[in-house]
């Protein structure tokens, strides 16, 4: 790929941590080794794993997997993805159903570089991968959404940060999911998660999560059962924590196919589960969880009635509208985009605005688009989405009309190029 610079807008760097920049260099010696045949790809593989580097079918090169908790990404720091692709992958980056950015085609005497580039703006790619806890994912809409209990972002990042790096999250019999909703809607999708968190206010005005676990998706789909109808949030780590531990202490480590949480459940029994959760809670220094009923508070989250269409009996001639209501004109390309794709904030006069991307790729051009609308037009803060898509918050809805709207107007060169 291309080295020149594709964007004039420098990306702000900070300096390496020295623990990251030991972790890198680890990984770029072991990575030498295997090269020169002193270790094992066998052996080089779940290393590789957990440093979120997977090999590819295609001899010689890898898959790069940048973990983003809660989908949150800078307008600095999708620049430097976009670089980085470029640079050292095929010039299209791959958005996930866990809001990470895939890089493919790299070759692995690259990735240091790549981690090292990614660790200045404060990205990573440890963990994304292997036996461990897997990118914390969240509500896209979380902090705008206008029915959520509260926003849970900053309560999704915390975790995912406490984990990272963590001992407890080395080496667990098989991979481990969490997901973070702040509404009933439940756009994270928390009962097909190891650990759902669903915000929750109890009737004194306390907010906390409604915790289940169990959930997953795969050949034996199974969905979440709840463990805590109320965790208060000075309670949230070491509950998330408890439940790992038990994974770690009875998942099946010989049977990959039967190694998730779901199946330790599935052999115990919920109840019985659930005591032995209760037990690695207290034997962490905690008092016993109370499992009372409570009252939570109902907040505005509700769908609207739905008006279902009715005869009176008549028959009216029927006119071929082309599916515009009483023949009023078509929807401009940019009318239809609006309709679809932008969110209205809880915050009075702001909007959000859907960035779809196919199948969920987007080139390295495409990043530096939304990059520099998010900061002309916005706060500079992005966020990808379960959907595989990107949004960006806190737009007026005056300004996105500049430039004749370039999120639309991109959304149309990618929809003709794909038909053409």
């Amino acid at each position: 790929m291309s080295l020149t610079p594709l964007s004039t807008v420098s990306i702000k760097t900070e300096p390496i941590p020295p623990a990251v920049i030991e972790e890198i260099e680890t990984f770029e010696a072991e990575a030498r080794r295997m090269a020169s045949g002193d270790v094992s790809l066998d052996l080089f593989r779940p290393f590789r794993l957990q440093y979120g580097i997977y090999g590819q079918r295609q001899a010689g090169v890898q898959m790069v997997r940048i973990k983003i908790p809660f989908g949150g990404l800078t307008a600095n720091q999708l620049r430097r993805v976009a670089e980085l692709t470029e640079q050292y992958a095929t010039g299209v980056g791959h958005v996930t159903t866990r809001q990470d950015i895939q890089l493919h085609f790299v070759e692995l005497q690259d990735v240091p570089a790549i981690m090292r580039g990614l660790a200045e703006v404060g990205l990573t790619t440890r963990e994304a991968c292997a036996n461990t806890v897997r990118n914390v994912t969240a509500c896209h809409l979380a902090g705008i959404c206008q029915g959520e209990v509260f926003d849970v972002t900053p309560y999704a990042k915390t975790v995912a940060l406490h984990l990272l790096r963590n001992p407890l999250n080395q080496s667990l019999p098989r991979k481990f999911k969490i997901a973070f909703s702040g509404c009933k809607q439940d756009c994270a999708l928390t009962p097909i998660h190891d650990i759902g968190l669903l915000a929750a206010k109890r009737a004194d005005g306390v907010i906390g999560f409604r915790m289940v676990a169990g959930g997953g998706l795969g050949s034996a789909p199974r969905i979440a059962q709840v463990l805590r109808e109320f965790t208060p949030m000075d309670e949230l780590i070491p509950s998330v924590e408890a439940v790992i531990r038990v994974f770690d202490t009875l998942g099946n480590r010989k049977n990959r196919t039967k190694a998730r949480m779901k199946f330790v459940i599935e052999k115990l029994g919920f109840q019985e589960f659930k005591r032995r959760w209760e037990e690695a809670y207290v034997s962490m220094g905690h008092a016993r969880p109370t499992h009372e009923p409570i009252k939570l508070l109902s907040y505005a989250d509700e769908p609207v009635p739905l008006i279902m269409p009715t005869s009176n009996g008549s028959k009216r001639v029927v006119v071929q509208t082309n599916g515009h209501a009483n023949g009023a004109p078509a929807e401009t390309p940019f009318e239809m985009w609006r309709r679809t794709n932008v969110v209205r904030q809880k915050q009075e006069g702001y909007v959000a605005a859907v960035t779809k991307l196919f199948m969920g790729d987007l080139t390295t051009e495409q990043m530096l688009l939304i990059a520099d609308l998010a900061d002309r037009y916005s706060n500079g803060n992005i966020r990808t989405t379960i959907n595989q898509n990107m949004i960006t918050q806190l737009l007026r809805p005056a300004s996105y009309r500049h430039d004749r709207f370039a999120w639309s107007r991109e959304a149309h060169r990618r929809a003709r190029r794909a038909l053409l």
